[in-house]
């Protein structure tokens, strides 16, 4: 049964393919050039010798015409006719004449009174006048008998047959044809051992990439990268984004180990507390249960409530950041994008940070400010970019002592809508501000724990804006302040073309 082409190349390596493919071609090639060159010799030898058998037939031909003139209705007896010196053709060339009757009149010596075989079937060509040639074998000698009409007085009174021999040409184009063969079947199987060094050769790259993925999946070392020297070569750049895919994933790998410890920390520690407390409040019920608590012990019982309502704020707040990131890496988060007034988002931002601030730092220990505020319109979602500007304030509000202050301010300007968020807080180091997008990165993490961050605010402020086509920036110095921008396109309506909401307001 013939095997399906499918299952045949997943037995082949690429270096047999590349080898089989190479030398078919190059095969192909020197079939199609070997037949050509054939051809073409075989086409001019047979041109070659028709064309001398004609030039001594037509002279033979008016050579005999000459002495035969006297009699126009036969020709002479043999022995009259005198055919022109045969060193004029080549010694091997014989010549015989015939009647019309098919009767052999003269023979050239070198004929020898042989016979030539099927001379008779030129008489119907040359009883019209027309000359014929065809291919016959005398011993094991091959020839070439070319005939023309013997014309006297306008009358056919038989032929010149000129017998030439052609076996030296058709040996000549056999052995030819034999040096094709075999040099093309030597140039295949050299160029398939070739072809197959070469392929080995380029290929070795692919042997090494392989087993440094083999290496990798093995021993789980994210370290490794490939080093070839061919850097330049299709290769070389394969290589090379090999290693980039490394790194990304190396990065991806420590950041997801770095997430998992980083995460468990900072469940554990509200998880602890929660628990201590627990423990506290199943001993201050059996307290209770013998007899009337004490006033000091209510208030106990108050601050400890207080404190696991904290932390389980704080574990709730991390849960669901985490699982933002998660559906914005995963791409099921989806933005619901419309015309958004940016400026009315900020001043709602604005009314709920003076609420946080009391709430967090004490009534009147951080002073909100509404600075610059442009009108300014912006595609996007709403609710998210609610969210983006009141983690900003929040991490403000966090970082900024009391009797500090804060302020909000919008601009637009240059196709483009800033919003800032400057605080008098203890600002952030250059060093720091490399990373103060990271997830769970903290400038001052026993603080932040403490004020019940996360880590994550500031990364998913990163990830709304750019996820909105703008941009964050921070400019800071420390123990004098940090001020937040906020980059998004504005959005201009078309001629002619309104928003309902915005007519309406």
């Amino acid at each position: 049964l013939p095997i399906p082409y499918s299952l045949l190349l997943a037995f082949m390596t690429i270096r047999l393919r590349l080898t089989l493919w190479y030398t078919a071609l190059l095969g192909a090639t020197l079939i199609f050039f070997s037949v050509i060159v054939y051809s073409a010799l075989a086409t001019n030898l047979q041109a070659q010798v028709l064309q001398d058998s004609q030039r001594e037939a037509v002279s033979v031909a008016n050579a005999v015409s000459l002495q035969i003139e006297r009699d126009l209705r036969k020709l002479p007896e043999g022995e009259s006719i005198e055919f022109p010196s045969l060193n004029y053709f080549a010694s091997s060339v014989a010549v015989q004449v015939i009647n019309r009757d098919g009767l052999v009149v003269k023979q050239s010596d070198n004929l020898a009174n042989m016979t030539v075989p099927g001379y008779t079937s030129a008489l119907p060509s040359i009883e019209q006048g027309l000359t014929y040639r065809y291919r016959t074998v005398l011993g094991e000698q091959p020839l070439l008998v070319y005939s023309v009409p013997l014309f006297i007085g306008g009358q056919v009174l038989g032929a010149v047959q000129i017998v030439h021999p052609i076996g030296a040409a058709e040996d000549a184009l056999a052995q030819v044809g034999r040096y094709l063969i075999i040099g093309t079947a030597l140039s295949l199987i050299v160029a398939a051992v070739v072809g197959a060094l070469l392929a080995r050769r380029e290929l070795l790259p692919l042997a090494e990439i392989t087993r440094t993925a083999g290496g990798i999946s093995r021993a789980t070392d994210l370290d490794l990268r490939l080093n070839l020297e061919d850097a330049d070569t299709e290769i070389g750049e394969l290589a090379a984004t090999f290693n980039e895919m490394l790194d990304r994933i190396q990065k991806l790998f420590k950041g997801q180990e770095r997430l998992v410890a980083d995460v468990s920390h900072e469940l554990r520690t509200p998880l602890t507390t929660i628990r201590g407390n627990m423990d506290l409040l199943q001993r201050m019920a059996g307290s209770i249960r013998s007899g009337p608590p004490s006033e000091e012990l209510l208030h106990e019982f108050a601050d400890i409530v207080d404190e696991v309502e904290s932390e389980t704020t704080r574990m709730s707040t991390l849960i669901n950041d985490l699982l933002l990131l998660a559906q914005a890496d995963s791409g099921v988060l989806k933005l619901q994008m419309e015309v958004v007034e940016l400026d009315t988002v900020l001043l709602d931002v604005y009314r709920q940070a003076r609420r946080v601030a009391d709430h967090v730092k004490g009534p009147g220990a951080l002073e909100i400010h509404l600075g610059s505020e442009d009108q300014a319109l912006v595609l996007g979602d709403r609710a998210r970019l609610h969210q983006l500007l009141l983690n900003l304030v929040d991490n403000a509000i966090k970082y900024t002592p009391s009797g500090g202050s804060i302020t909000l301010s919008l601009e637009n300007s240059g196709g483009w809508v800033r919003v800032a968020v400057h605080d008098t807080g203890i600002g952030i180091s250059p060093e720091q501000q490399r990373h103060i997008f990271d997830r769970f990165y903290r400038t001052d993490k026993a603080r932040s724990r403490e004020q019940g961050g996360s880590g994550l605010g500031l990364s998913i402020v990163a990830w709304l804006a750019q996820a909105h086509n703008g941009r964050v920036t921070v400019e800071s110095t420390p123990q004098q302040g940090s001020t937040f921008f906020v980059w998004l396109p504005e959005y201009v309506p078309a001629a002619g073309v309104g928003d309902e909401r915005l007519i309406e307001g």
